[in-house]
């Protein structure tokens, strides 16, 4: 089956993020850093600074200098400097993007890491099968997303997934405190939406999103019982159902017969090699109980669950079929396109595993341990967010200031070629720099891609450049 639609995002384009400067804003999410020393939290602002300037450049290249780039690895290799407080500055500074919601999109999903350049890593896990012999790790990371605008507001956690498979052991490397063993690695979803949870202020209301990999009866259990949240699971067992009519069932089987709600349609991108076409889908709800696995005496009781089914029409080759399961409402069709849609801003986290991969090259890094690269990975895990932002306030409708996205002296020569600029959003900002890329903006393309921002970039930073050198 298809595994979903990318009608609100293009693939990210790898060539294009390897110059992307994102440094200041990036240094903003550092500053309230807290590892017992102020000199620790300026280097990580000035660390921050330097690869953000150009996140796909080695560190050398990035640093520009030895002595920065010595001080970079020293401070990756520091024992005070720990990557959970560089993520939970970021979190403090993330904090003022969410307040005045009153709910938050909480995606999660896991990326493997390899280290092609450096194999002989140390501290790496077993991330093969049967038949490869392969190291790594496994990053579980859970990100925030406005439920409205669909852009990801930060990372909220992350989990270093390390497995010795002889030895049939997981645990969460932990950044510099002892390792957390894992009973499963199921266990990675509720740890994630727990510190999620636990995060937020009470009044914003978290709802899960998360992909076949969380299907699980344990997990719904504990979100229902122990979390004041929602979720959205896309099912991936056709598991034992109750109906509401009384009747045993499968879930699966029994949602092909659920009344239809409507039709509508999304925009499937080019990719994988798949044509871009317009998906025309049947729009199908309903409620049932998912029975307790029998072979799981920890769980009696029932838990209630509502049901939206997606069916592509017409398409013979790979077609759409989701099975949604969900706590929100599903009464009306408008509340089950609501849950398709909040379902869909799960593809926010998979391109920002790709920025972070291809972006800002993460797995070519070659510090000589893990413990050093997680410390690494929470910085890039940052740049990769800003990175997609970048993108995101050239799609978007809200409005933001320009100052998220350029320095004074590019907004200045923008202002000066476009004049109609001033006094307008981030967005029309974007625009403009994608038009200086080679970006129509006729009423009938697409947002512009990557190609068109990056090229526009690119040549007003060297107009901004040789503006600042001559003044």
């Amino acid at each position: 089956m298809q595994s979903g639609s990318r009608s609100r995002r293009a693939d990210v384009e790898e060539a294009e993020l390897c110059q992307t400067d994102v440094s200041g804003t990036v240094r903003k999410e550092f500053k309230s850093a807290e590892f017992g020393d102020e000199r620790l939290t300026d280097r990580l602002m000035q660390v921050g600074d330097r690869l953000g300037r150009c996140p796909a450049e080695s560190i050398p290249n990035a640093c520009e200098d030895w002595a920065s780039t010595k001080a970079t690895y020293r401070f990756c290799d520091n024992e005070r400097v720990d990557p959970d407080e560089i993520l939970s500055a970021h979190k403090r500074e993330q904090r003022s993007r969410v307040r005045d919601t009153e709910e938050l999109l909480v995606i999660s999903d896991t990326t493997e890491l390899v280290f092609p350049r450096h194999p002989s890593k140390e501290g790496l896990g077993d991330i093969g099968n049967s038949t490869t012999d392969l190291e790594g790790v496994k990053v579980h990371s859970t990100i925030g997303v406005d439920p409205q605008t669909h852009r990801m507001t930060g990372v909220i956690d992350q989990q270093s997934l390390i497995e010795d498979q002889q030895a049939s052991t997981k645990h969460d490397a932990n950044g510099k405190g002892e390792p957390i063993e894992l009973e499963s690695e199921q266990k990675k979803w509720i740890r994630g939406d727990g510190q999620a949870s636990d995060w937020l202020a009470e009044e914003i209301r978290p709802i899960f999103i998360h992909d076949r990999g969380a299907d699980a009866f344990a997990f719904y259990r504990e979100v229902t019982d122990d979390l004041d949240a929602g979720f959205i699971v896309r099912a991936n067992q056709n598991r034992c159902i109750q109906t509401p009519s009384g009747t045993d069932g499968r879930l699966i089987d029994w949602s092909e017969d659920l009344p239809e709600q409507g039709h509508t349609s999304i925009g499937i991108e080019q990719g994988n090699e798949r044509e871009a076409r317009k998906a025309e889908l049947i729009v199908k709800a309903g409620s049932c109980e998912l029975l307790p696995p029998k072979n799981d005496p920890t769980h009696t009781e029932p838990i209630e669950v509502n049901v939206v089914r997606i069916d592509e029409r017409g398409e013979q080759d790979d077609p759409i079929q989701w099975v949604l399961l969900t706590t929100e409402s599903v009464a009306t069709f408008s509340d089950s396109l609501s849950v398709v849609e909040s379902y869909r801003a799960r593809w926010t986290i998979e391109d920002w595993h790709k920025v972070l991969k291809s972006g800002c090259r993460i797995e070519e890094r070659q510090l000589e341990t893990w413990d050093r690269m997680e410390v690494l990975l929470s910085v890039y895990s940052v740049i990769a967010w800003k990175v997609l932002e970048l993108r995101e306030l050239a799609r978007g409708e809200s409005h933001h200031s320009p100052d998220v996205l350029l320095t004074e002296t590019e907004r200045s020569i923008l202002e000066t070629k476009f004049p109609e600029l001033t006094d307008n959003g981030a967005k029309a900002y974007a625009i403009a720099v994608a038009k200086i890329g080679g970006y129509l903006d006729r009423s009938s393309h697409p947002p512009p891609g990557w190609e068109t921002m990056w090229k526009g970039l690119k040549t007003l930073q060297t107009w901004a450049e040789g503006y600042e050198l001559h003044s």
